[in-house]
């Protein structure tokens, strides 16, 4: 890739960011002119601060699940690490997910520090690979489970077949992941392009996969924990209504939630803002809560991953005098 390559690429990701930026802006406004502002304080003052706290403590819950299925990846790739450190490193992919434009600044930065405990970076990128993997398909697999039973109810038919149109890409997106003809397909499009000098890094990636390619059972048994994961993260969306005084039946954030997650996991805006709360309106609504409720359950929803995942921001923070400490060391050396 030639110097000025990477500068268009560069401007196109700025646009990008840009243009995501100005899609949750625009839709923020247009969502906060359309719920009376009497309405958004009330419902803002009437928060129960221990249920929040409920939320909080079953999300950073979720979270720990989530490190421990991300743990369990790592060992297969011979990636061994304290699981309290995989914690860490989980809360500080989180911390970028939220506080960085792209949804992969999080998973950049756990590669970066898995990889300093493993044989190569490329092991490390197979673990958080197969993490988001998973994730996405069990998301996937609650949406269309949960919201088959009332798609006629709520007249959602063309919502449900963007989710079933969701999870068939997870489902080839898995079998592609482990058809081993996927690979020289890879290459040859790489050569193509001209990137063929990626295909050594393809080949160790590859290797890597394989190792869960015989370990189905494991896959199945972490799939089984992601769906946890996620009916958890569904909990939390209801502690936090129960926050703000709703007294919405739990079957409804069962429905709702895992459809939400796959339409916020549409890369049109920045971080999900925006989109996520009128969603929530229009989801929401369908059961009888008023706008100016429905956005500040998801708003706040919100508001509650960020500061779990500001536990990471915490870590990434005392980390930095001792990474200086080891550039020193490297460069006396």
């Amino acid at each position: 890739m030639t110097a000025g390559e990477g500068v268009t690429l560069s401007r196109k990701h700025v646009l990008l960011v840009v243009a995501k930026a100005i899609v949750s802006l625009g839709l923020l406004v247009f969502l906060l002119r359309r719920i009376p502002l009497d309405q958004f304080a009330t419902a803002a003052r009437g928060v129960h601060v221990d249920r929040l706290a409920g939320a909080w403590l079953l999300l950073f819950a979720s979270n720990l699940l989530g490190a421990w299925q991300w743990s369990r990846l790592l060992q297969v790739v011979e990636i061994r690490i304290p699981f309290w450190k995989v914690c860490a490193y989980y809360h500080v992919g989180l911390f970028f997910n939220n506080f960085l434009p792209a949804g992969i600044g999080g998973d950049i930065a756990r590669v970066a520090d898995a990889a300093r405990h493993g044989p190569t970076k490329t092991a490390a990128l197979s673990a958080v690979l197969m993490d988001r993997i998973l994730g996405t398909l069990a998301i996937a697999s609650l949406a269309l489970v949960t919201t088959l039973p009332v798609i006629d109810r709520f007249h959602l038919r063309l919502v449900y077949l963007a989710v079933v149109a969701f999870f068939a890409i997870s489902v080839t997106l898995v079998w592609a992941v482990f058809h081993p003809a996927l690979l020289p397909a890879c290459e040859r499009l790489l050569t193509r392009v001209g990137l063929g000098g990626l295909s050594p890094h393809l080949d160790d990636l590859a290797a890597r996969i394989a190792g869960y390619r015989t370990r189905r059972g494991l896959f199945a048994g972490l799939f089984a924990v992601a769906a946890l994961t996620q009916i958890s993260r569904i909990g939390v969306h209801a502690l936090v209504a129960r926050a703000l005084g709703l007294q919405v039946p739990l079957l409804y954030f069962f429905l709702f939630v895992p459809l939400l997650a796959v339409i916020v996991s549409l890369p049109i805006s920045f971080n999900g803002i925006g989109v996520r709360e009128g969603a929530g309106i229009v989801l929401f609504g369908l059961v009888g809560v008023d706008r100016a409720h429905a956005f500040s359950l998801q708003f706040l929803t919100y508001l509650v991953m960020v500061a779990v995942s500001l536990l990471g921001g915490l870590v990434f923070l005392v980390r930095i005098p001792q990474r200086r400490a080891r550039a020193r060391q490297l460069k006396e050396g």
